[in-house]
């Protein structure tokens, strides 16, 4: 780990009480969007020392699912939390333990919000992005997600939707426009977050990361103390503020170090693999 902002004795992991959560794009995963053996390998460490792991990520469940299903957690349990904190599921057994998602009501108003901005407004549902909006080869979710595309049919507005989150895709421009675009009352009834320079996305009020990990807390019986949480953009922000220790990856932005405890290496240089060797060399006695 390449830099501390506050003492080492901040957050006090116990063997009683260990959870390491890792947001997925700009810290596990590379630029190249895979897991590095050095990361499994660390993995394997931590959980063979009953660490759990979770992962947190703004993408779809299938998606993280996907990820966890690379990392070697043998009998451990892993936890997934997906959607910017909507979704929370366990791996072993296999349960979604929650799904904050939003109401048809709240789809139908910020499609509208699309409407009058002219930004194109995409649902998630399982691993596809549906629009009442033209699909062209010219539209955000075409040009910038790696999701299909799905055109909603005629009449979608009477059938009821209840989607994780929804997302407003488009150039790196609009996207920094657009949160000054958004009517007061709005920005104050959801959650938007920019995850990526071409996503600005909208969760219930209240639900994000951190909002996630508190309830992956009390449902382990871990306090905040006991949880280490590693992130690198503005979606991470909750979470690493409710960790006991916070840690920005090296390519992190700016806002995004700055709260942090700690800064380690880049997502290229195995930046999320060092936060677990660093705390398993030192045998888990921070704090303590």
């Amino acid at each position: 780990m390449s830099s501390r902002r506050q003492p080492l004795t901040a957050p006090c992991l116990t063997r009683r009480g260990r959870l390491l959560v890792f947001d997925l794009d700009g810290t596990v995963l590379t630029p190249e969007k895979t897991v590095t053996p050095r990361f499994k390998d660390a993995v394997r460490r931590a959980v063979s020392q009953d660490v759990v792991i979770a992962l947190a990520s703004g993408r779809s469940l299938l998606s993280v699912q996907g990820v966890m299903a690379q990392l070697p957690l043998g009998r451990g349990t892993g936890y997934a939390i997906a959607c910017n904190g909507a979704l929370l599921w366990r791996s072993r057994p296999e349960k979604l333990l929650v799904s904050d998602c939003l109401e048809h009501r709240d789809v139908l108003i910020l499609n509208e919000l699309g409407r009058q901005l002219g930004y194109a407004c995409y649902l998630l549902e399982e691993n596809r992005l549906l629009t009442g909006f033209p699909v062209t080869p010219g539209a955000g979710g075409y040009r910038f997600a790696s999701l299909p595309v799905v055109g909603l049919p005629e009449g979608w507005q009477r059938a009821p939707r209840r989607p994780p989150k929804m997302m407003f895709i488009d150039t790196a421009e609009r996207i920094d426009a657009l949160p000054g675009l958004i009517p007061a009352h709005l920005a104050e009834a959801y959650h938007f977050v920019r995850s990526e320079p071409n996503y600005y996305e909208v969760m219930k009020k209240g639900v994000h990361k951190g909002s996630a990990l508190r309830g992956l807390s009390r449902l382990l019986g871990i306090p905040a103390e006991g949880i280490i949480a590693v992130g690198d953009a503005d979606n991470d922000r909750e979470m690493l503020k409710f960790a006991g220790m916070g840690v920005a990856m090296g390519n992190a932005s700016v806002a995004i170090k700055s709260l942090a405890d700690w800064v380690t290496d880049s997502n290229e240089n195995d930046g999320a693999a060092k936060v677990l060797e660093f705390l398993l060399d030192r045998q888990w006695r921070i704090g303590v």
